[in-house]
Protein backbone atom coordinates (compact mmCIF):
# COMPACT_ATOMS: atom_id res chain seq x y z
CA UNK A 1 0.00 0.00 0.00
CA UNK A 2 2.79 2.42 0.87
CA UNK A 3 4.58 1.61 -2.38
CA UNK A 4 1.44 2.19 -4.42
CA UNK A 5 0.77 5.46 -2.64
CA UNK A 6 4.36 6.58 -3.26
CA UNK A 7 4.11 5.78 -6.97
CA UNK A 8 0.81 7.67 -7.24
CA UNK A 9 2.25 10.70 -5.45
CA UNK A 10 5.32 10.68 -7.68
CA UNK A 11 3.13 10.44 -10.79
CA UNK A 12 1.00 13.38 -9.63
CA UNK A 13 4.11 15.44 -9.00
CA UNK A 14 5.37 14.72 -12.50
CA UNK A 15 2.02 15.78 -13.97
CA UNK A 16 2.01 19.01 -11.96
CA UNK A 17 5.60 19.81 -12.87
CA UNK A 18 4.84 19.16 -16.51
CA UNK A 19 1.73 21.31 -16.41
CA UNK A 20 3.26 24.26 -14.63
CA UNK A 21 6.43 23.98 -16.65
CA UNK A 22 4.41 24.25 -19.86
CA UNK A 23 2.41 27.16 -18.49
CA UNK A 24 5.55 29.02 -17.50
CA UNK A 25 7.01 28.58 -20.96
CA UNK A 26 3.77 29.82 -22.59
CA UNK A 27 3.71 33.00 -20.54
CA UNK A 28 7.45 33.56 -20.88
CA UNK A 29 7.20 33.66 -24.68
CA UNK A 30 8.12 37.13 -25.94
CA UNK A 31 5.22 39.18 -27.25
CA UNK A 32 5.54 40.60 -30.77
CA UNK A 33 7.05 44.07 -31.00
CA UNK A 34 4.55 46.86 -31.53
CA UNK A 35 5.41 48.89 -34.63
CA UNK A 36 3.31 51.76 -33.27
CA UNK A 37 4.56 54.10 -30.56
CA UNK A 38 2.63 54.96 -27.40
CA UNK A 39 -0.16 52.49 -28.16
CA UNK A 40 -1.31 52.54 -24.52
CA UNK A 41 -1.27 56.35 -24.32
CA UNK A 42 1.09 56.42 -21.33
CA UNK A 43 2.51 59.61 -22.87
CA UNK A 44 -0.88 61.16 -23.60
CA UNK A 45 -1.35 61.49 -27.38
CA UNK A 46 2.36 61.70 -28.21
CA UNK A 47 3.16 60.14 -31.64
CA UNK A 48 -0.53 60.28 -32.65
CA UNK A 49 -2.15 62.66 -35.12
CA UNK A 50 -5.71 63.74 -35.77
CA UNK A 51 -7.60 65.55 -38.49
CA UNK A 52 -11.14 66.79 -39.03
CA UNK A 53 -12.86 67.97 -42.18
CA UNK A 54 -14.20 71.52 -42.39
CA UNK A 55 -17.70 70.07 -41.94
CA UNK A 56 -16.72 68.29 -38.70
CA UNK A 57 -15.41 69.19 -35.25
CA UNK A 58 -13.91 66.98 -32.55
CA UNK A 59 -11.74 67.24 -29.45
CA UNK A 60 -8.92 64.68 -29.15
CA UNK A 61 -7.49 64.26 -25.66
CA UNK A 62 -6.17 61.67 -23.18
CA UNK A 63 -8.52 60.51 -20.44
CA UNK A 64 -7.64 58.72 -17.21
CA UNK A 65 -9.40 56.38 -14.80
CA UNK A 66 -12.85 57.78 -15.63
CA UNK A 67 -12.58 55.95 -18.95
CA UNK A 68 -11.59 52.68 -17.20
CA UNK A 69 -8.47 52.01 -19.32
CA UNK A 70 -7.94 48.49 -20.61
CA UNK A 71 -4.26 48.68 -19.70
CA UNK A 72 -2.17 51.45 -18.17
CA UNK A 73 -3.65 54.67 -16.84
CA UNK A 74 -4.86 56.54 -19.94
CA UNK A 75 -6.85 56.18 -23.15
CA UNK A 76 -7.49 58.33 -26.20
CA UNK A 77 -10.86 60.09 -26.00
CA UNK A 78 -12.50 61.58 -29.09
CA UNK A 79 -15.34 63.95 -28.23
CA UNK A 80 -17.27 64.61 -31.43
CA UNK A 81 -19.31 67.81 -31.48
CA UNK A 82 -19.93 67.86 -35.24
CA UNK A 83 -19.76 64.59 -37.15
CA UNK A 84 -19.40 65.73 -40.74
CA UNK A 85 -20.98 64.00 -43.72
CA UNK A 86 -18.65 61.01 -44.15
CA UNK A 87 -16.79 58.54 -41.95
CA UNK A 88 -13.39 59.94 -43.01
CA UNK A 89 -14.32 63.44 -41.77
CA UNK A 90 -12.95 62.58 -38.30
CA UNK A 91 -9.58 60.77 -38.19
CA UNK A 92 -7.13 59.55 -35.56
CA UNK A 93 -3.91 57.94 -36.78
CA UNK A 94 -0.17 57.32 -36.56
CA UNK A 95 2.41 57.61 -39.36
CA UNK A 96 4.86 57.03 -40.97
CA UNK A 97 6.30 53.56 -40.60
CA UNK A 98 7.49 50.83 -42.96
CA UNK A 99 5.58 47.70 -43.97
CA UNK A 100 7.24 45.02 -46.11
CA UNK A 101 5.90 43.12 -49.10
CA UNK A 102 4.89 39.53 -48.39
CA UNK A 103 4.84 40.02 -44.62
CA UNK A 104 1.74 39.22 -42.58
CA UNK A 105 0.72 41.83 -40.02
CA UNK A 106 -1.97 42.14 -37.37
CA UNK A 107 -3.59 45.45 -36.47
CA UNK A 108 -5.52 45.38 -33.19
CA UNK A 109 -7.16 47.84 -30.86
CA UNK A 110 -9.63 48.19 -28.01
CA UNK A 111 -12.55 50.57 -28.41
CA UNK A 112 -15.87 51.63 -26.93
CA UNK A 113 -18.37 54.41 -27.60
CA UNK A 114 -20.90 56.64 -25.86
CA UNK A 115 -23.66 54.53 -27.41
CA UNK A 116 -23.68 51.91 -30.19
CA UNK A 117 -22.07 53.12 -33.40
CA UNK A 118 -19.65 52.04 -36.13
CA UNK A 119 -16.11 53.22 -36.88
CA UNK A 120 -13.55 52.06 -39.43
CA UNK A 121 -10.08 50.73 -38.61
CA UNK A 122 -7.64 50.77 -41.51
CA UNK A 123 -4.04 50.52 -42.70
CA UNK A 124 -3.11 52.60 -45.75
CA UNK A 125 -0.43 54.49 -47.63
CA UNK A 126 0.04 58.05 -46.45
CA UNK A 127 -0.31 60.07 -49.62
CA UNK A 128 -1.55 59.78 -53.16
CA UNK A 129 -2.99 57.34 -54.29
CA UNK A 130 -3.96 56.48 -50.67
CA UNK A 131 -3.85 52.70 -51.20
CA UNK A 132 -5.58 50.79 -48.40
CA UNK A 133 -4.06 47.49 -47.28
CA UNK A 134 -6.64 46.62 -44.64
CA UNK A 135 -10.00 48.20 -43.87
CA UNK A 136 -12.95 47.07 -41.78
CA UNK A 137 -16.04 48.61 -40.22
CA UNK A 138 -16.44 47.56 -36.57
CA UNK A 139 -19.40 47.84 -34.23
CA UNK A 140 -18.77 49.61 -30.93
CA UNK A 141 -20.83 49.70 -27.75
CA UNK A 142 -20.53 51.11 -24.25
CA UNK A 143 -18.32 48.15 -23.28
CA UNK A 144 -14.63 47.80 -24.17
CA UNK A 145 -14.03 45.23 -26.92
CA UNK A 146 -10.90 44.21 -28.80
CA UNK A 147 -10.88 44.06 -32.60
CA UNK A 148 -8.17 42.91 -34.98
CA UNK A 149 -7.39 42.52 -38.68
CA UNK A 150 -4.68 40.23 -40.02
CA UNK A 151 -3.47 41.03 -43.53
CA UNK A 152 -0.59 40.37 -45.92
CA UNK A 153 1.22 43.27 -47.55
CA UNK A 154 1.11 43.36 -51.34
CA UNK A 155 4.11 45.68 -51.66
CA UNK A 156 6.75 47.59 -49.73
CA UNK A 157 5.63 50.88 -48.19
CA UNK A 158 7.92 53.21 -46.24
CA UNK A 159 5.11 55.69 -45.54
CA UNK A 160 2.28 53.68 -44.02
CA UNK A 161 -0.51 54.89 -41.74
CA UNK A 162 -2.59 53.08 -39.11
CA UNK A 163 -5.75 54.73 -37.90
CA UNK A 164 -9.42 54.90 -37.06
CA UNK A 165 -11.95 57.05 -38.90
CA UNK A 166 -15.16 57.93 -37.09
CA UNK A 167 -17.09 60.71 -38.76
CA UNK A 168 -20.76 60.75 -39.83
CA UNK A 169 -22.03 59.89 -36.32
CA UNK A 170 -22.07 62.36 -33.43
CA UNK A 171 -21.12 59.74 -30.85
CA UNK A 172 -17.96 59.92 -28.70
CA UNK A 173 -15.28 57.23 -28.99
CA UNK A 174 -12.58 55.87 -26.67
CA UNK A 175 -9.50 53.94 -27.90
CA UNK A 176 -6.84 51.98 -26.03
CA UNK A 177 -4.04 49.42 -26.43
CA UNK A 178 -3.52 49.89 -30.17
CA UNK A 179 -1.02 47.46 -31.69
CA UNK A 180 0.47 46.67 -35.10
CA UNK A 181 2.93 43.80 -35.35
CA UNK A 182 4.22 41.02 -37.59
CA UNK A 183 2.37 37.71 -37.67
CA UNK A 184 -1.01 36.38 -36.63
CA UNK A 185 -3.03 37.75 -33.73
CA UNK A 186 -1.48 37.27 -30.28
CA UNK A 187 -3.65 37.80 -27.19
CA UNK A 188 -1.82 39.58 -24.40
CA UNK A 189 -4.60 40.36 -21.91
CA UNK A 190 -6.06 37.52 -19.84
CA UNK A 191 -9.77 36.89 -20.33
CA UNK A 192 -10.06 38.98 -23.50
CA UNK A 193 -12.35 37.79 -26.27
CA UNK A 194 -11.21 39.65 -29.40
CA UNK A 195 -13.54 40.28 -32.33
CA UNK A 196 -11.74 39.08 -35.44
CA UNK A 197 -12.59 41.09 -38.53
CA UNK A 198 -11.53 40.38 -42.09
CA UNK A 199 -10.34 43.12 -44.43
CA UNK A 200 -13.27 44.08 -46.66
CA UNK A 201 -11.09 43.70 -49.75
CA UNK A 202 -7.90 41.65 -50.03
CA UNK A 203 -6.67 43.97 -52.79
CA UNK A 204 -5.47 47.51 -52.22
CA UNK A 205 -8.00 50.28 -52.78
CA UNK A 206 -7.29 53.73 -54.17
CA UNK A 207 -8.68 57.01 -52.91
CA UNK A 208 -10.66 57.37 -56.13
CA UNK A 209 -12.33 54.03 -55.45
CA UNK A 210 -13.12 55.04 -51.89
CA UNK A 211 -14.74 58.28 -53.03
CA UNK A 212 -17.16 56.15 -55.02
CA UNK A 213 -18.26 54.27 -51.93
CA UNK A 214 -21.35 55.39 -50.08
CA UNK A 215 -20.52 56.26 -46.46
Amino acid sequence: MNTTKGVSTYFCLLVLIGFFGFTTLAYAEKLPENILNNGDFDFNLEAWHHWTHADAAALFQPEGKKAEPVIGKKVAYVKISKAGNAVWHVQFYQQPFTLEKGTTYTYSLWAKSEKPRTVVMRILHQGDPWNEYARQTINLSETWKEFFITFKMTGDDVSSRAGVIMGAEKVDVWLDHIRLYEGEFVADIDGAEPQAVDPSDKLTMTWAALRALSF
